[in-house]
This record gives C-alpha cells, sequence and structure tokens, in this order.
C-alpha cells in the first residue's frame, strides 16, 4: 500500500474513532478494534498503567472511564508508514486533565494495537525548554539572596522544618531519574539512600562490570550521554556520571540516610517513616513513598551442605570486587547468568583455572547481533532515527501479549546469523534456549531478569575450553577442596564464587510491614507462568509505576530505558495527587 493510502486509512480510521469517543458510541468504538485488539493505557484515561485485551476489556475500560476523562481532540501528529499490511501512525489527544500521546497500529482497516499516553498535566507542566525558569534575577531588590545562599537554605528546611511530599528510597539510576522528573514539576522532593554516594551501587561491584546495553539507549532524562562515550561504559563510568547527574539537575539527596521502618497515618493521609541518618533517629512525613532500591536487593547464597567447612576461599559475586592474583587456584562459579559469565571472565583475566556450574539453560545472544533490536535509538547510525522520546513511545506500544511474536522474526534471524555461534556452546556443553516463549532475552526480563547473558566475550572463552562447563548439575556438597556436584562427580576447589542471584524485596521488607506487602500480592513480572513468573496472567509489570492497593506507595524499578520512560509515567500520577487532581484508578491490580 502506497503512503497515500496508508494516510487515508489512517485518517478514516482516526476521525471514525475520535467521533464514536464523543458520543460516546462504545459499540461503535469496538467496531473499530480487531475482536482481540489491544488497548495499552499509560495513565492517560485508567491512571493506571493497564492494558485490555479483546472487545470485552475494552467495552469494561471505555464504560467505567470514558465519561469521567472525555479523551477528545484527537489529531494524527505522523504517519509512520506500512509494513507487512500494517499501518502505524502517532496521534495526540487532550484529557479533561493532560495532553496524551498515542500509538496506532491498523490491520486490514481495524485497530489491532493502540497506545495511549498521558504526557502532561495541564497547567502543570515541566519547567523545561520554553518555560525554563528565568535563573537571572527579573528585578534587583535590596537584600536579595544569590542562587547559592538560597539554594542551601531550601536544602537545610527539606525535610527538618519542611516536610517532602514525596520521598524516594534509593539514590541509584532509578531515584534518581525519578527525582529529576518530579523537580522539574515543582514536586518537593527527598532521595534517601543508606549509602554515602549516589554512585556506590555501581562502585561496590565487580571490578569488570559495564553495561551491557548500548550507551545510545541508556540515557537518562533530559541529560543524554555525551558522544564521546563508549558505546558500552564501565561501572566506574556510570558511577562518575550518577554523582555528576545528581549535581547538574540539583536533586535534594540525603546520603547515609538507613530507612529502617514506615507506618502510614491514615489520618494523616501521609506515611511516617523512620530513618537514621548520622546517628540520629529522624521522622519524615511524606504523602507519597517510592521505593526505587530494586526487586532483587540482597545476595542470595544456597545453604548447600558443607560449605562452612570449606578451607579454600568463597563469596558471592556482589562482593567480588578486587579478586587479585589468583594464577592457578582451581575456581568453581555456581551459576551461568549474567553476572556468573563476567566473574568467571574475570577470573580467567586474573589467572585462575575457571569452571562455571550450569544448572539449568541459559539465553545467551551475541552483542552486536542483538543491537539490530534497539536499533530505532542508535545515534551513531548513518540514517537518522527519532528522538528518544518517541523511540520510547514506539518501543512501550507493543503489549506484553504480543512481545513474543514481535520478537519471532528477529529471533529467527539470530539462530540463522549465530548458527556456528551456538554450535560451539553445544560442542562445549553449555546449555542455552530462548526462553520457554521463544521470545528471547527481552520477555524474558519482563519475565524474571535472570537467566540471560548477553555475550561480551565470556561465551568465546567457553566455546575455546577456556572457562570449563558442568551443565545440568548443581553442586549437592561442598567439601574441605572440593565440590561434588548432583551426579557425583567431584572438582578441586580452591575458590568458590555464588553468582546464585538475590532475594527479592529484602529492603522493602525491612521498610514496610508484613501486612502492607501482604496487601500489595505480587511484584514484579506479568503473570506469564514461567519460570518465577507465576500467573494468572496480568498483562503488565505488577505494582510497579502504577498505584498499589496501599495508597502513597509506588514501586520504580527496570532497566536504564524503562525507568527513562516510565519515570515520566510514574511523576505525572504523582503530580495529579499532589496537584489535587482526581484520579480515578482504573483496574487495580
Amino acid at each position: 500500500m502506497d503512503r497515500t493510502a496508508c494516510e487515508t486509512m489512517v485518517e478514516t480510521w482516526v476521525a471514525a474513532f475520535g467521533t464514536a469517543l464523543n458520543r460516546p458510541d462504545i459499540d461503535r468504538v469496538l467496531d473499530l478494534f480487531e475482536p482481540e485488539g489491544f488497548w495499552r493505557d499509560l495513565s492517560a484515561l485508567t491512571w493506571n498503567v493497564y492494558t485490555a485485551e479483546g472487545h470485552d476489556a475494552i467495552r469494561a475500560m471505555l464504560s467505567a472511564c470514558l465519561a469521567e476523562i472525555a479523551p477528545t481532540a484527537w489529531k494524527i501528529d505522523q504517519v509512520l508508514g506500512s509494513s507487512d499490511g500494517i499501518h502505524q501512525a502517532l496521534l495526540s489527544f487532550k484529557t479533561r486533565a493532560a495532553c496524551c500521546s498515542a500509538v496506532l497500529r491498523l490491520r486490514g482497516g481495524r485497530c489491532w494495537t493502540l497506545l495511549t499516553a498521558v504526557t502532561e498535566l495541564i497547567g502543570f507542566e515541566e519547567t523545561t525548554r520554553q518555560r525554563r525558569t528565568n535563573g537571572a534575577p527579573l528585578r534587583y531588590e535590596p537584600g536579595r539572596p544569590d542562587w547559592r545562599t538560597e539554594r542551601d537554605r531550601q536544602k537545610a528546611e527539606l525535610g527538618v522544618t519542611q516536610q517532602p511530599y514525596c520521598v524516594i528510597v534509593g539514590a541509584g539510576q532509578a531515584g534518581l531519574g525519578l527525582g529529576a522528573r518530579l523537580k522539574q514539576l515543582g514536586v518537593p522532593t527527598l532521595i534517601i539512600d543508606k549509602r554515602e554516594r549516589p554512585s556506590d551501587t555501581w562502585r561496590e561491584r565487580y571490578a569488570t562490570l559495564s553495561l551491557h546495553s548500548p550507551v545510545w539507549y541508556d540515557h537518562m532524562p533530559y541529560l543524554p550521554f555525551p558522544e564521546t562515550w563508549p558505546r558500552f561504559a564501565s561501572k566506574d563510568r556510570v558511577a562518575d556520571w550518577l554523582d555528576a547527574y545528581a549535581t547538574i539537575m540539583d536533586l535534594d539527596i540525603w546520603t547515609g540516610a538507613d530507612c529502617v521502618g514506615s507506618r502510614y497515618d491514615e489520618a494523616l493521609g501521609a506515611w511516617r517513616l523512620s530513618i537514621v541518618r548520622g546517628g540520629r533517629p529522624i521522622e519524615l512525613r511524606p504523602a507519597q513513598l517510592v521505593l526505587a532500591t530494586g526487586f532483587w536487593d540482597a545476595p542470595y547464597v544456597p545453604d548447600i551442605p558443607g560449605r562452612d567447612r570449606f578451607a579454600g576461599r568463597q563469596l558471592h559475586v556482589a562482593e567480588a570486587r578486587e579478586l587479585g592474583q589468583c594464577g592457578g587456584l582451581r575456581s568453581i562459579v555456581i551459576g551461568a547468568g549474567t553476572s556468573a559469565h563476567d566473574i568467571a571472565a574475570q577470573l580467567w583475566e586474573a589467572g585462575a583455572n575457571v569452571t562455571m556450574i550450569q544448572r539449568s539453560p541459559t539465553i545467551v545472544t551475541r552483542i552486536d547481533t542483538l543491537l539490530p533490536a534497539v536499533e530505532i535509538y542508535d545515534t551513531d547510525a548513518a540514517a537518522p532515527k527519532p528522538p528518544t522520546e518517541l523511540a520510547d513511545l514506539l518501543a512501550a506500544s507493543i503489549p506484553n501479549r504480543l512481545m513474543p511474536q514481535f520478537q519471532a522474526p528477529f529471533i529467527a534471524a539470530i539462530k540463522a546469523k549465530d548458527a556456528a555461534f551456538y554450535e560451539g556452546l553445544r560442542k562445549a556443553d553449555f546449555l542455552y534456549d530462548f526462553g520457554e516463549d521463544g521470545g528471547g532475552f527481552f520477555t524474558r526480563g519482563m519475565q524474571d531478569p535472570s537467566g540471560f547473558y548477553i555475550d561480551m566475550g565470556a561465551s568465546e572463552l567457553i566455546i575455546d575450553g577456556r572457562i570449563a562447563v558442568q551443565s545440568g548439575v548443581s553442586v549437592d556438597t561442598i567439601r574441605e577442596r572440593s565440590v561434588v556436584l548432583s551426579d557425583g562427580a567431584e572438582l578441586p576447589a580452591d575458590f568458590i564464587v555464588y553468582a546464585t542471584g538475590y532475594r527479592r524485596l529484602a529492603q522493602a521488607g525491612a521498610i514496610l510491614s508484613s501486612e502492607i506487602i501482604d496487601k500489595l500480592g505480587p511484584i514484579g513480572g506479568i503473570g506469564s507462568g514461567v519460570r518465577s513468573d507465576h500467573g494468572p496472567w496480568a498483562g503488565e509489570t505488577r505494582n510497579v509505576w502504577k498505584p498499589t492497593r496501599q495508597p502513597g506507595l509506588w514501586f520504580h524499578n527496570g532497566n536504564f530505558g524503562l525507568m527513562r520512560f516510565f519515570s515520566r509515567i510514574l511523576a505525572l500520577q504523582i503530580k495529579a495527587r499532589q496537584t489535587g487532581l482526581p484520579t480515578p484508578v482504573y483496574g487495580l491490580a
């Protein structure tokens, strides 16, 4: 279909859709969708992160939301073209409270997928670009304080004589990015972290760690990485960036501040957070509490019989910062995910004899083969790419249910292109697969962010035999100078590294009461029914970036790209509550 025909089809659909919503005529709206069509909404209609799948779900959503939200003024911003009979367009519209964006996919003249996302609140826009503050004085007055003096006063008062409206626990990239969004929305926000620097979550990790996603995908809100940066930045460069980001974005942060407990005061409509800072107890009373500490946040070491009598060195990968010289050490790495590969390669570089213990298959993808999957972000490419905000919107427009389907051609191409690579892994007795749903790395990340490796070179060491693999087994017993596997094999050992993952929500459990945690239900995962992501199907990441069953409690988590995009969705939900806008939530988990 030529572009003119595509434009005509999109124009016809959008006109009919807008008319049906304005009447409102829900039956007519449904006629414009495929029977199994998808409407993914990011706080535009539902004040939630919610996907309606099929006519019945879309009808229920519209019946509950349409009158209150009143979406109108639908406009085609850009027709994105056609591929394989699917016509895409970027739309915009307004509700009573917000300006919103949409991504439409038509198939056979009817809607297959529709994404609607809040972009900004009317009357409460970010102080960016044409709305940025003046900075220089508009007029001179006797006694007017300079910027530094006034800013120091504000910092000294927040959390002491002035309560923050929002407290974010965790000053890593998630907390800093959300804090920057809220600052531009004028929401008094305090970020707290028990570490001494925002960067310490990265500095404390093993020396060879680097980002496994390209720098042009990993930009943080408002401040992209320099074009001079390496494609895959080392963990210490990322750490330096986080410290600089906190300063440049002028965020309010308490470091060395440990949140040791909380209570939600129903009468006050606010939290009572117990903070210990510098050995001194402090109570903060924010209306909104965001946990940005990550889901997998406490090292997990399995209780293997005999571990206490091992005569060599043993540690969890979280403690493996500087390994020193390991010449000739018989080293056992238990695990086969990302950190296991990284630490095994670091041990090999340090002169160790390394064996990886792999219990179950790992999703492995070569980094150069993976990059085309995120090429829409690739500002290094010769062809022009859309702005990062548009790339994020297009990526978010794929419903989670359809992700394996969208990934299938890409996975097929990977298998064909890298057949020799996978054959090499097979010959080395390394177990690999592409996930239970066949969607590979991208769908695994939504379900359970473990059991995968984006190859940065360790796979070559495995294929060449420089890192040995014992697969399909686990460690049954540890002896004084060896490990015994579940198949009865015994391996001599001087050094054991547990790349066995992390316990879920340990910090959340230390902050929130058991009653609140029980009220929330599952946190993370989409209910896919595979691995650790137990059903029922939720369609969206459970309890993340959206309202929870506990008023005033939010979770913010994900990789750099997801946190960048969803930090805006979450910040706008918090801002709406600060301003007193009606926020009727549909589809609360």
